[in-house]
């Protein structure tokens, strides 16, 4: 299955399966309102391409696809008690693009929580290094500049068990 692929009862499952993972409310879009629908089908698709073809494959169990949030939640259920594994990649991938959207972000820091949208505790560094600036002066360990950097020699380390 790719996303061209995808027919448009594939895509209302999706959708569905998605808005049942991250209904919203509380300030906080639904998944399908969020704009994350398209990020997550091309992440899953690249990510595990066989969680997204035998997950939207069982939802549909000859009788249409399930009615109203009980039917869905139930749905996704039996998907989770089925494919634990390929659920779980599924709700991994859902839960990372929901979190990316500009509208939950800003619905989170609605709330009053700062909120780093960035990778790693504090983000990345968002200016240039300058050496006269960001070299450290507190004294501790040591820094080198990359054209410094030499090889460790590590001939006569006893690596063969390691390397084994």
């Amino acid at each position: 299955m790719t996303e061209d692929t995808m027919t448009l009862e594939e895509r209302r499952a999706l959708t569905a399966l998605l808005d049942t993972l991250l209904p919203g409310g509380a300030g906080f879009p639904a998944a399908s309102a969020s704009g994350m629908v398209e990020l997550f089908t091309s992440r899953l698709l690249a990510a595990a391409p066989e969680a997204m073809t035998q997950i939207i494959g069982l939802v549909d169990t000859g009788n249409g696809l399930p009615g109203g949030a009980a039917g869905w939640r139930e749905a996704a259920y039996r998907i989770e008690m089925i494919l634990p594994r390929l659920f779980s990649e599924f709700r991994k991938q859902a839960y990372l693009a929901y979190y990316e959207q500009p509208a939950v972000i800003a619905a989170i820091r609605a709330l009053g929580i700062t909120y780093n949208d960035a990778p790693l505790p504090e983000g990345y560094p968002q200016q240039r290094f300058e050496p006269a600036r960001d070299t450290p002066t507190h004294g501790r360990g040591n820094w080198l500049r990359t054209d410094e950097i030499t090889r460790v020699d590590l001939s006569n380390l006893n690596l063969g068990d390691l390397l084994a």
